[in-house]
């Protein structure tokens, strides 16, 4: 009986380990890009928004391949470019429905895996509120917290 414990026990904790890998290998694949910081900031000089993102991009088995920034501006009379190219020029990204509002929009990203889309919405790892960092003419920040990543699916 001893036995057939100790093997039963080591099979379900073969198990257990492996399956953490099938899941981040699954979901690499369904979701090839993450958004893993958004800096949305209103500048009070002009009354424009600038939008500061990192892209990164991941092997099938979830091991990150590399990362890029992507950066807009604009101002509220004249929306963002479409699309909008970033650092590293195999990607590109743009807001499907412009940005009616700074807590709610949607995000799409073109890379060499395809392209999807992710809605960015406040929740507990997207805040939005007054800027409280050193850099003046800044009055409001949206940004990515609590380690907070947004997948992107990719059709």
């Amino acid at each position: 009986m001893k036995a057939s414990f100790a093997a039963i026990t080591l099979a379900l904790a073969g198990t257990a380990f492996a399956a953490p890998a099938a899941d981040v290998e699954g979901k690499a694949a369904r979701y090839p890009y993450s958004i893993n910081s958004i800096s949305l900031r209103h500048l009070t000089k002009d009354n424009s928004y600038v939008f500061i993102s990192n892209v990164a991009w991941y092997k099938e088995s979830g091991e990150a391949r590399e990362s890029t920034t992507c950066t807009t501006h604009w101002n509220p009379s004249v929306p963002p470019q479409s699309p909008v190219p970033c650092a590293d020029p195999a990607f590109s990204f743009w807001f499907p429905s412009g940005v009616k509002s700074l807590e709610d929009y949607e995000v799409a990203i073109k890379g060499p895996d395809g392209q999807g889309s992710v809605n960015i919405a406040a929740g507990p790892k997207y805040n939005c509120g007054k800027y409280n960092g050193t850099i003046d003419g800044i009055d409001f920040e949206c940004k990515i917290t609590n380690g907070g990543k947004f997948y992107v699916p990719v059709a």
